[in-house]
Parts: structure tokens; sequence; C-alpha cells
């Protein structure tokens, strides 16, 4: 005849009655769902800071002017830049003019790696080096073409403001071709980035033999456009 187990020996939940089994157990299934959805949270914010980051090192910024000079018809143009957080890497812009008028035809497109030196939301600098080539040129019915390394640099203040003001000059020279090319303006903040920009823009291109061509020419006037930073 077997003998009874001890008091001490027996399982303490055998003896909990039904409902409070049922109890226990959801108590700690309601414990795991509060840590699957703390982590759950974690996950959430830790992707949302990392896109966050990313975006405020990445960045790009695009634009087009309507340039209405004074002597040379109406002048398109269109630019864009793109950003990194790569050390002693130059950020990068590219940039497209047409000029086409009786005296004066040409295409020109810029190239260009430059450094941010300052950028705090009242100040904006930078500095860059690259080279503008001309092409299907033509002044005064002789044609001309080339390649002139250039300098660049633009100032910005108060970027982070509804109203900012924004300088920049290039000038570039290959033998005896060179010009001189310095705008200032006025940007008004709308929505999304997306910003309209007014100024004024000095353009003056001398050609010493270049070509046959020994001459010079200034383009200037008002202008009126988009710029878009994202």
């Amino acid at each position: 005849m077997s003998k009874s187990q001890p008091e001490s020996l027996r399982t303490p939940d055998l003896y909990l009655p039904t409902q409070s089994r049922e109890a226990y157990v959801e108590n700690a299934n309601s414990i795991a769902h509060r840590d699957n959805m703390k982590k759950s949270l974690l996950a959430a914010a830790v992707l949302l800071v990392s896109a966050t980051n990313a975006q405020a090192l990445v960045g790009a910024k695009v634009g087009y002017n309507y340039w209405n000079t004074a002597n040379h018809d109406g002048v398109h143009n269109l630019y864009a830049n793109f950003e990194h957080f790569v050390p002693l890497v130059p950020n990068v812009a590219v940039r497209y003019t047409d000029v086409d008028s009786k005296k004066l035809k040409f295409n020109s497109f810029d190239a260009l790696g430059y450094y941010r030196f300052l950028d705090n939301g009242s100040l904006d600098w930078t500095v860059g080096l690259g080279a503008r080539r001309f092409d299907s040129g033509r002044l005064k019915g002789k044609g001309f073409s080339s390649t002139l390394p250039m300098v660049n640099t633009e100032v910005t203040l108060f970027d982070a403001s509804r109203t900012s003001f924004y300088g920049k000059m290039d000038w570039g020279k290959n033998g005896n071709t060179d010009f001189t090319d310095f705008e200032a303006g006025v940007r008004f903040k709308m929505f999304m980035g997306l910003r309209l920009q007014a100024g004024y823009r000095n353009y003056k291109l001398n050609f010493d033999g270049t070509k046959g061509i020994n001459d010079s020419e200034r383009l200037r006037g008002l202008n009126l456009g988009l710029h878009w930073g994202f």
C-alpha cells in the first residue's frame, strides 16, 4: 500500500484553484505583450532617428532662373548641388546656362567641387574649384568654344529663416579668355523647402584674340526663379 506524498513535496500550483491558474497565465501573457510592445516602440524610435540623421547628413539643392538681360533677351539657367557627410570629399555642383540673342549666343556647362566652411543657419559660406565649358558660341558673327578653369564662392545669410539673402561669384580664365560672373538676391520660403528667388546678375566675357575674337561682352539684368532644398 503506497504512502501519500508529504505535504512539503507537492507541486504548489496543483493546489491553486482553476480560476487562479487562469489569472496567472493571463497575467504572464500580458507582461510578455507589454515587453513586445516596448521592443517594437524602441525599434521604431531607432529607425526614426537613423532616418533623421541620414536626411541631415545628405542633401541636395536644385533651381531654375529666368534672367531678363538688358541686351541679350531672356536667358535660362538650371543648377543642382549634391552634399554629403564624407570627410575631405568635396560636394558637387552642376549648372547649365543658355544664351541665345542676335549679338551673343552660347551654351555653358559648369562642374565644380566645393567645401562648406560655415553652416550655422545665419551664415553659410562655400568655396569651390571647377570648370566652365562654352559650346556652340557665337559673338558678333564669330564662333567660339572653350573650357575655362574657375573658382567659385557663395554666401547665404539667414538660410534657416523665412527670408534669406544670397550672393555668389565665379571667375575663370584660360589663355586670353576670361569671365567674371556675379549674382546676388533674396529668397522667400514658401513650403516643403521650396523658395521663390529674385536677384541681379552681372556677367562679363573677355576675348583677347581667341578664335580671332578681340572683344568683350557684358550680360546684366534681373532674374526670377525657384530654389528647392531638401
